[in-house]
């Protein structure tokens, strides 16, 4: 693999890279990649192509090698109209498309920073980061049966805290029948804390 970097005199700072699959590319293997971008035969003669501080005038010469497989071609173009077209043609497409790269990763951003999930997270991360271990320990640890037998509201007795376990679900916004929080509570000896647990584990 060779690697041909193109810089236009006196104009941008952007280059022009060509991907070479074999180490005999040449001045005329250049002309054929640089006709792909609408660069004319006798446009292409009036192009000075320089590097190592010389002109290139041999369009046989190979211009990379195993030892060399990298060259920098500067080339010098006077004529002011060639000279917009190449930079039309070769060198603004690449700063475009650098552009909308840059464009997409800003919309994304942006529209990810108006999550207020995505907000509350990141303050928790930045505020609260032992918050991360504690949810994950609450959810993880604990032996939580998951087999929950649903019995009939005149067998409850955990009526105060059915209306706490309530209250907290609602809190995180997780919704549930009253019959299936008593089943849980009941089966829990109403446990708040292990109902919890249960009830979060198995949540979507």
């Amino acid at each position: 693999m060779s690697t041909i970097i193109l810089k236009l005199v006196g104009q941008l700072k952007n280059d022009y890279i060509i991907k070479s699959s074999t180490f005999d590319f040449k001045i005329a293997d250049l002309k054929k990649c640089l006709s792909v971008k609408n660069i004319l035969e006798e446009e292409f003669n009036k192009i000075r192509f320089i590097s190592n501080g010389s002109t290139i005038n041999d369009f046989e010469e190979e211009l990379v090698s195993h030892e060399k497989p990298e060259i920098i071609i500067y080339l010098f173009v006077t004529d002011k109209e060639l000279l917009n077209k190449i930079i039309l043609n070769i060198f603004t497409n690449e700063i475009e498309q650098d552009n909308i790269s840059v464009i997409n990763t800003n919309i994304n951003t942006i529209e990810q920073f108006k999550d207020p999930e995505f907000l509350l997270l990141l303050r928790i991360c930045i505020f609260k980061p032992e918050y991360f271990n504690k949810i994950s320990n609450y959810i993880t640890n604990g032996n939580i049966s998951y087999k929950i037998k649903m019995i009939s509201e005149e067998d409850f007795t955990y009526h105060t805290e059915l209306e706490e376990l309530k209250l907290i679900l609602l809190n995180i916004n997780i919704h549930k029948y009253d019959m299936q929080l008593i089943s849980i509570l009941q089966h829990f000896e109403g446990n708040i804390n292990m109902s919890l647990r249960y009830i979060i584990s198995n949540s979507p």
